[in-house]
């Protein structure tokens, strides 16, 4: 199994989330910044048990490097809403094994399709897993921050263009692009909804109009229009202005810059700048910004996997939000042409 996992479900946690180990650092090899474990402590209840019913599957995708633990303050907070959450370790794209970006570049989308048709093995009846008869892999949502939103793009029709092929030596991220049968083929009508936190691709001329034109799939995006990493103006803007074929949002966090996703820094990230930097926003207040994602995410998925009564809170009235609270932030919609 390529994609390694970590399962949660409605007040529910397995594998190693709450208090799981995790390592700091740029990866295995940089003695600058070396790996380094440290505990990072979840809110959920280690192996309780589920409620009997059937969620939506939500799959998240984390950064390069990163970890599964990277997002943990909005997968348990989605699991508390009664969704079945699949936060994947990406092999070669963690801190712990972190090894060249043309890995990441190819196997993003072939990790997230790996992970979807796993689960939905699991799921299935008489399968022997505990996510038998659980999670409703017919009603899928993909999160992805940075890498991971270029991967989840790239896995609902985003094909990136020719010249982004020569990326990967070999010509063998083809298999990735637009205009592919295969990779046209490829594309899975179970996936109902994407949140692309400041997807990586845009500024770097990954994809060409064609290619995201290919996104048909409702699309939240959220960046900072700051973003010194995936871009702006040329990066996630661009990309939410020409995925002209599908119903996508963009939140923006004026002044914000790349960490729109992660945790808070904890603790032990205080002694490496370096490290407390991957984590923190130099502007806005971490948690603040958490608590936001929270919000829309709720929103934005609670519409299109469960079909609740939610649009109030995306059309642009800042419902939910006190008085002055919307300060900082700019939100934008545009519907399919």
């Amino acid at each position: 199994m390529r994609a390694r996992m970590h399962r949660s479900w409605r007040h529910a946690v397995r594998c190693k989330w709450a208090c799981a180990p995790y390592v700091l650092g740029s990866g295995p090899n940089d003695p600058k910044r070396p790996n380094t474990p440290f505990q990072f402590n979840g809110r959920a209840a280690r192996d309780a048990a589920p409620l009997g019913e059937r969620y939506p599957l939500v799959i998240v995708s984390h950064g390069y490097p990163g970890s599964r633990l990277q997002m943990s303050y909005l997968t348990e907070n989605l699991a508390s809403k009664g969704y079945v959450v699949v936060a994947i370790d990406h092999p070669e794209s963690t801190r712990a094994d972190k090894a060249g970006f043309p890995s990441t570049l190819l196997n993003r989308r072939l990790d997230d399709l790996f992970v979807l048709n796993t689960v939905a093995a699991w799921a299935r009846p008489g399968s022997g897993s505990f996510l038998s008869g659980v999670a409703d892999t017919d009603i899928v949502a993909l999160i992805g921050y940075s890498m991971g939103g270029y991967g989840a793009l790239n896995t609902v029709g985003a094909g990136i263009s020719a010249a982004a092929v020569a990326y990967v030596p070999g010509g063998k991220l083809a298999v990735n692009q637009q205009g592919n049968p295969a990779y046209e083929a490829a594309r899975d009508p179970r996936i109902k909804a994407v949140v692309a936190f400041a997807p990586w691709g845009g500024e770097q001329k990954v994809w060409d109009p064609a290619g995201l034109a290919g996104i048909r799939t409702p699309t939240l995006f959220i960046t900072g229009d700051q973003d010194d990493v995936a871009g702006y103006q040329d990066g996630v803007l661009k990309l939410f202005q020409q995925a002209v074929n599908a119903d996508r949002y963009l939140l923006t966090y004026v002044g914000g810059r790349h960490n729109a996703a992660p945790n808070p820094p904890s603790p032990a990230h205080w002694s490496n700048p370096d490290d407390f930097q991957s984590y923190s926003e130099p502007v806005w207040d971490s948690r603040r910004i958490n608590n936001i994602n929270q919000h829309y995410v709720t929103a934005f998925l609670g519409i299109h996997l469960k079909a609740a009564p939610l649009q109030a809170y995306l059309d642009d009235n800042w419902k939910g939000f006190p008085k002055r609270a919307m300060l900082g932030l700019a939100w934008q919609h545009l519907k399919p042409q």
